[in-house]
């Protein structure tokens, strides 16, 4: 391949989303005599194109040339034709003796190459001369042979270039197909179309194609993205924040992702805040403004400045033109492709980040006044757009209307419900130092009320932290901003520790305020909040309710202290929490009461869906809901989604779970305590499938999201020790179970322990420490006793089922089946009816063992867990025929299947293949292995190597 060598990039990218086009231009150069046009706006990826097409051709088969025609003021006669040509030496010396005298034309262009062209022929008037060199060009070509000649961004070249290019394809050249990439715009002064006479007119013979080069979709632009960041891919909601500032322009994408990488920061939405405007961006528009003119550039610095699709008389009045100036202007700027029309008679600059390349370029003083200018207009407007009009007060250095109109943005915005929005103009009015101190306190204040009601993100958590400590705020506004960082803290971060300690800082600065000491101490006594022990919370609650009776406190801050008190008994399991519910008042016309109502019914909620009140649970969240429709306050909206899919997991409905848990997960974002529940029941659903590795995947999550949350720990702690026993890790498994039952005797609520119970008690039995796990046991059935705690009865008897042998194992897992079933969580029940089932297998009791088999294989079938399913029914078939009927009781001795457990671990068989050869449940083996022990005397099952025993029963 001879020609101009294709120049390096710094990061050949992945070429995406071109495949097609790159397949119609590679046809038709293939197919010569042919043209290619190429046509696309700055950066779209003309040149990556051309260039993934001269990558494609055989280097052997065809010449491939390429030329660049450059922005000059005044180029260069046939500026990139003779460049091309300049670079073609090597080609040249051997097709020399074959050029005619009329190839002489070329020595006056190409001076170097003269001692291997013919004789300058002899000149005459400059029509002449002009026509021999067209003709000599052609000729050369060619001699070359099969041709590839590509000439980059035409719309730069000058008039002789142009009519060089039509020579050469009207009509054709033999063996040569010519791409020319251009974009549609001209040069100040210029108008009409790309090419004097049209563009069609290069099209007008031979094999032809346009092709239209347009920005990238958004999936395309998350391809990109991931090749040129290095990973597998990049999230859905960067790709689409990603395309939102670049428009989908490939050289926009590529020049920010350079910083993105450069600057090590994680792919994430709001890491594109933190990067520079890319300096090659900034110096390419700033170029092209350049050549545009001065009035062509302040139109286009209005725009920016306005930063929205603005008329034309928008631009003129900030610009501060007339409209005949400002017409024109306009005109260039548009014809520049520096300006696009957007919609109906309005302009604005291609993607955000051309308006931030233009914004930064301009003059303080000059971007001041087009503030002003815009602030005025802005004004004026009927119904105006507060945010945008408190933006250019600010910007405009007009600091009191600025203050003014951000309160009045932040009113609106919380109006019309869009807390997001509000916290937004409120965080970055508080992190301009601009600020006066009077007016920061006003508006820190303003940030914790609004954020309490919406979905915060860290920058929240961080301004208002960042507010107490400059340490300018006063004794009343430190109190409640901090009470409200607490609020938020505690119900959206799940940071509950730092939680009530700024809460109880607040309440220091709140002894005037009895209305906001009363809503603080009530924040503190949900017991399900931390490590404190249920008593402190109980006597948070009672203080709370001290002044709620004897002080002034608005209905609001009542209905909050009264709410958290149903709270408080339904999460101790008190029997008189759900005629307390019964008495909340209905919300009349208030939203403020609305919204705390609905906090306390999704409370309740949460509270009955751990006690195993399930049908309460659901009730309690079709209340909020409807309550949520008219308060709007997404944070107890996602909470309450959240208990209904750990609702889902228990009860069995998994058909769109997990699409639903990861919806909410994406929704929570930042504020992922938001979503633990989600991550909850993911682990729920993975440990019923018997997925191991997803299952501890979730759970892990789940902690992260909420270390402190006393009832999502346990129900971790009981995930977690269910996988250590399935994987036989029974150190791990006792351990985890210890810790764990320890947190809950400091909490002091043994039902939030229903979960935890039955795989701590099976690690403690497969550990050998079975005094210790009837202590625990007896130690729970004392926590709950008196309490209303379906879930709490449940996991109690089927605990003394794996305490107990014979018959009254039998009769308490049945118990606990059904009552499981009735709450209902059918895989929990199916696990009782198995264990009651083999454990009347076990003693040959084949009537009472199959129908349990059978309701078993039934609820796992349902749920469809196959395999579950398959090991029951695999039982029940092995001893449906020829058992003999009874029970035998073998006191100390062991029983023939104890023996023949006992004969297995002691080969070194692990509980697991135990229960394949046998075909029994490995719960059943951990309960024979248990008693073996007790019978034996023995402390660790190692020991079972050394006890005689003939060979096991048949």
């Amino acid at each position: 391949m001879a020609g101009r060598r294709i120049p390096t990039i710094r990061h050949v990218a992945a070429l995406v989303g071109r495949s097609a086009e790159l397949a119609e231009v590679a046809l038709t150069v293939r197919r010569p005599p042919s043209v290619v046009l190429v046509e696309g706006e700055a950066g779209v990826g003309k040149t990556r194109l051309v260039r993934e097409l001269a990558r494609g051709i055989d280097p052997k088969g065809r010449a491939v040339l390429f030329g660049t025609c450059q922005p000059m003021r005044a180029p260069l006669p046939y500026g990139p034709v003779v460049d091309i040509l300049r670079d073609t030496r090597t080609l040249l010396e051997g097709v020399a003796s074959k050029l005619s005298p009329l190839a002489g034309a070329l020595r006056r262009l190409l001076p170097e190459l003269a001692p291997l062209l013919p004789p300058e022929p002899a000149r005459g008037d400059v029509a002449t001369e002009r026509h021999q060199v067209f003709r000599a060009v052609r000729e050369v070509l060619a001699a070359y042979g099969p041709t590839l000649l590509v000439v980059e961004d035409v719309h730069w070249a000058d008039e002789g270039t142009q009519d060089l290019l039509r020579f050469l394809t009207c009509p054709p050249t033999p063996d040569l197909s010519v791409v020319l990439t251009y974009r549609r715009e001209t040069q100040p002064g210029r108008h009409g179309s790309l090419l004097p006479g049209g563009a069609h007119v290069l099209l007008a013979e031979g094999r032809n194609t346009l092709v239209r080069l347009r920005p990238l979709e958004p999936g395309h632009v998350g391809q990109l993205a991931a090749d040129l960041l290095g990973t597998e891919r990049v999230a859905d909601d960067f790709a689409r924040e990603l395309h939102r500032r670049t428009a989908g322009i490939p050289f926009v994408v590529e020049e920010l992702l350079r910083e993105v990488r450069e600057g090590g920061l994680v792919p994430r939405p709001r890491a594109l805040d933190e990067v520079d405007i890319p300096i090659l961006l900034r110096d390419t528009l700033a170029d092209r403004l350049a050549r545009l003119g001065p009035s062509v550039t302040v139109v286009v610095q209005a725009a920016a400045v306005l930063d929205t699709a603005a008329t034309e008389a928008d631009l003129a009045a900030v610009a501060g033109l007339t409209e005949d100036g400002v017409e024109s202007a306009l005109t260039h700027a548009l014809d520049g492709a520096v300006l696009h029309e957007v919609g109906a008679e309005r302009y604005a600059l291609r993607h955000p980040l051309a308006t931030q390349a233009v914004y930064v370029s301009i003059p303080g003083p000059l971007r001041r006044r087009m503030h002003a200018r815009a602030a005025e207009l802005l004004a004026a407007a009927p119904g105006p757009a507060v945010v945008r009009l408190a933006h250019h007060y600010r910007q405009a250095g007009d600091l009191p209307t600025w203050v003014r109109r951000t309160l009045a943005a932040v009113d609106h915005a919380t109006q019309v419900g869009d807390t997001a929005l509000a916290l937004q103009v409120l965080e970055a009015a508080l992190a301009d130092d601009a600020l006066p101190v009077r007016d920061r306190n006003t508006l820190a204040v303003r940030l914790s009320r609004v954020v309490i009601n919406g979905i915060a993100g860290n920058s929240t958590v961080e301004r208002l932290r960042s507010v107490l400590r400059e340490e300018t705020l006063g004794p009343r506004a430190r109190g409640e901003v901090r009470l409200n960082l607490g609020l938020l803290l505690m119900n959206q971060v799940g940071r509950i520790e730092d939680a009530q300690g700024e809460i109880e800082m607040a309440l220091h600065d709140l002894d005037s305020q009895p209305a906001l000491a009363a809503r603080g101490y009530a924040a503190l006594t949900l017991p399900f909040t931390g490590t404190r022990p249920v008593r402190d919370h109980q006597r948070w609650l009672a203080e709370a309710l001290r002044i709620a009776d004897s002080a002034t406190v608005d209905d609001e801050r009542l209905m909050a202290v009264r709410s958290n008190e149903v709270t408080v008994l339904a999460q101790l399991g008190d029997p008189a929490a759900w005629a307390a519910a019964e008495r909340l008042p209905r919300p009349g016309r208030s939203v403020k009461i609305g919204r705390q109502l609905a906090r306390a019914h999704i409370n309740l909620a949460d509270a009955a869906a751990w006690l195993g009140h399930h049908d309460r649970a659901r009730d309690s969240l079709v209340t909020g809901r409807e309550l949520l429709s008219d308060t709007g306050v997404p944070f107890l909206s996602m909470l309450a989604t959240g208990t209904e899919l750990r609702l889902d997991a228990a009860g069995g409905r998994w058909a769109s779970l997990e699409q639903d848990a990861a919806q909410l997960i994406d929704q929570a974002g930042d504020m992922a305590y938001l979503a633990a529940d989600a991550w909850v029941a993911l682990g729920w659903l993975a440990i019923a499938r018997g997925d191991r590795d997803t299952a501890i995947r979730h759970l892990d999550h789940a902690h992260a999201a909420a270390p402190e949350h006393a009832p999502i720990c346990a129900a971790i702690a009981a995930g977690r020790v269910t996988m250590a026993l399935t994987r036989g890790d029974v150190a791990a498994a006792a351990v985890g179970a210890e810790r764990a039952l320890n947190a809950i005797r400091h909490k002091d609520n043994w039902l939030w322990a229903a979960d935890l119970l039955p795989p701590a008690t099976r690690a403690l039995l497969r550990t050998g420490r079975v005094a210790h796990a009837e202590a625990i046991v007896a130690e729970f059935d004392q926590g709950v006793s008196g309490r209303d705690a379906p879930l709490a009865a449940a996991a109690l008897d089927l605990c003394r089922g794996l305490l107990a042998t014979g018959s009254a194992a039998v009769d308490r897992y049945t118990r606990a089946a059904k009552q499981y079933q009735a709450l209902p969580q059918p895989h929990a029940a199916a696990a009782a009816y198995e264990l009651a089932g083999t454990a009347a297998v076990d003693l040959g009791d084949i009537q009472t063992a199959l129908p349990l088999l059978d309701a078993a294989a039934t609820v796992f079938t349902e749920l469809g867990l196959a395999k579950d399913a398959a090991r029951c029914v695999r039982l029940s078939r092995r001893f449906r025929l020829g058992t003999p009927r009874g029970r035998k009781s073998y006191g100390g001795n062991l029983s023939p299947r104890e023996r023949e457990v006992v004969h297995l671990v002691a080969a070194g068989s692990t509980n697991r293949q135990v229960a394949e050869a046998l075909y029994l449940s490995t719960r059943t083996v951990e309960k024979h292995v248990a008693q073996a022990m007790r019978k034996l005397g023995l402390s660790s099952r190692a020991e079972f190597a050394a006890v005689p025993l003939s060979e096991p029963c048949e």
